[in-house]
């Protein structure tokens, strides 16, 4: 079973039911804050079963993979979408799950390469840019299994961390 800081998923959760007050109405907000009091009472262990299942709560409107994969598309693209091998070229800005940035492409002003489904970027990464056209635009919501694990990167990501990624595919070839 992977573990997770109680206290680390808890700030997580009680920031974005914050956040989530400045654009959801009250039931809404009460809804979240009920979660955080229910997470509260649980055991300090979280599975990657239930990542996978307070990600959808946190991201109902995202779509999910069988690998725990969450996704929003907030921009279509057009075209095809890479192969395995090719080299994508992206922007990429990348949270903890309470907001916290720990790496930004977009902020650096210079987009990232890589070859795509090749094992030399997160698994959640590969997943998600093989399945995407250029020009596109996603919210990426990886549990710690399709990031980086229970080792984290540290200093910046901690162990087990669900990691959220705002991508754009800039380009493939």
């Amino acid at each position: 079973m992977k573990i997770i800081s109680k206290f680390t998923f808890l700030a997580s959760a009680a920031t974005v039911a914050l956040l989530a007050g400045c654009s959801k109405n009250d039931s809404q907000v009460a809804d979240l804050e009920e979660r955080v009091r229910y997470l509260e009472s649980q055991e300090p262990t979280l599975s990657h079963g239930f990542q996978i299942e307070e990600i959808g709560k946190l991201y109902p409107s995202a779509k999910s993979t069988e690998s725990g994969l969450h996704y929003i598309v907030e921009q279509e693209g057009d075209g095809e979408t890479p192969s395995k091998g090719q080299t994508v070229t992206a922007h990429y800005h990348g949270t903890l799950l309470n907001g916290d940035v720990f790496d930004s492409s977009v902020e650096r002003g210079k987009p990232f390469q890589f070859p795509v489904g090749m094992g030399r970027v997160i698994k959640g990464w590969d997943e998600a840019f093989l399945d995407m056209k250029k020009g596109e635009k996603r919210k990426l919501i990886l549990p710690a299994q399709i990031a980086y694990g229970l080792r984290g990167s540290p200093p910046v990501i901690p162990p087990n961390s669900v990691l959220v990624f705002d991508v754009e595919l800039i380009d493939f070839k």
